[in-house]
């Protein structure tokens, strides 16, 4: 049983949501991070602070206390989950909606038997993030979750809670414009929840963040420890995209690749995108190095379905994680390929094969899927006494 429950959020008191709202804290690059400070409110200023440890732990502690005394934000007066609506564009003019829920949700080990994981995780950014919340005692970004809704009840209350005039609006760096609405009607609200209950979440972006607030709360059993925030969007919601992350190693892997697959050279990028994403072979990749090339492997013991495990079995093992970068953008991939080393482009697949893959085999390699977008900071936080 999901353990999906509303909270007392703390949000911007002005309703405007462009000037506050910033990525999460592992997509903020140097130059993004220096335009956004710019931003006096930004949420930056508290999911990614300036300097190094222990300093900017207390600096985002020392912000939060200074924009919940000055007014800058300010505490729901009741518990209540926000209904959250996205509007994007990807690749074209068709605009997207994207619709979910903020929530908290159970980090315990009892409410962790219905979460989903699907990446393994790595050492570094669960020592950050766990030191933010010892500092600040927030939920300062929320993870991201995905469930089945195949009755529709719970897009259906999620639609209901949008009726009328949203709380706050905004567009993001990103060019994703947000609506949230405080959903705290007693009838909502238990009809959001009773839709949930039966569900298990698939954790889609917020690996290394869950796995630290179930340490932090077997650690300290605090008040408000046992959950975390969460986004939630049900897997048939239209607007739901996942997204293939292809990786960029500073290596070359023609050698290697061209033992484990036989190699196809094609003449430009956008051929290759288009012969791995039809190719009927899961395994297919591309590889970019010296040229444009198709790879078509043997699944060789590989049971997910997904590329990205038979890649981290085989053509990328061995290569340590500072030595690999990764983008959902094939150009980019190939930008950062011809300055030297290789990239491969994976194959896309949706959010059931997602599903099936970590059922077949547990935990994915690092940054196996890019949910698009990612969804913003700032909307609400969670204090960890917000029930």
């Amino acid at each position: 049983m999901a353990d999906v429950r509303p909270f007392r959020g703390v949000r911007y008191s002005a309703p405007a949501l462009s000037p506050v709202l910033c990525p999460p804290y592992d997509v903020i690059g140097p130059e993004l991070a220096a335009a956004l400070r710019r931003r006096r409110s930004n949420a930056v200023f508290l999911e990614l602070p300036e300097g190094e440890p222990p300093a900017k732990y207390e600096r985002a502690a020392a912000q939060w206390r200074r924009w919940t005394v000055d007014g800058t934000l300010s505490r729901e007066p009741r518990p209540a989950f926000y209904a959250v609506e996205e509007r994007y564009r990807l690749g074209g003019p068709k605009i997207r909606v994207r619709r979910g829920i903020l929530a908290a949700l159970g980090a315990t080990p009892e409410a962790a038997k219905a979460i989903v994981p699907h990446e393994r995780t790595l050492a570094k950014p669960k020592v950050d993030r766990l030191k933010m919340l010892d500092a600040v005692g927030v939920n300062i970004s929320p993870i991201f979750g995905v469930f089945a809704d195949p009755s529709g009840a719970a897009r259906r209350a999620i639609a209901a809670a949008m009726r009328g005039r949203p709380d706050a609006a905004g567009r993001s760096h990103a060019r994703v414009d947000y609506r949230l609405w405080v959903v705290d009607e007693p009838g909502l609200v238990a009809a959001i929840r009773k839709a949930l209950a039966p569900r298990s979440i698939l954790i889609a972006d917020g690996h290394h963040r869950y796995l630290v607030s179930r340490d932090h709360h077997a650690r300290t059993k605090g008040p408000g420890t046992d959950a975390v925030l969460a986004y939630l969007v049900p897997d048939e919601d239209a607007g739901l995209v996942v997204l293939p992350t292809h990786r960029v190693v500073k290596t070359s892997l023609m050698k290697r690749a061209g033992e484990l697959a036989p190699l196809k050279k094609v003449r430009s990028l956008r051929e290759l995108e288009r012969l791995v994403a039809k190719s009927r072979n899961p395994y297919a990749f591309g590889l970019i190095e010296r040229g444009f090339h198709l790879g078509e492997p043997k699944p060789d013991g590989c049971v997910s379905g997904l590329a990205v495990e038979w890649l981290g079995k085989r053509l990328l093992a061995g290569v340590m994680p500072d030595q690999m970068s990764y983008t959902p953008d094939a150009a980019i991939a190939a930008k950062r390929a011809a300055a030297g080393g290789a990239a491969v482009l994976v194959k896309p697949f949706g959010v059931a094969q997602v599903r099936r893959a970590a059922k077949a085999v547990g935990l994915l390699p690092q940054k196996s899927t890019f949910f698009y977008p990612k969804i913003a900071t700032g909307l609400a936080f969670r204090p960890l006494d917000a029930e």
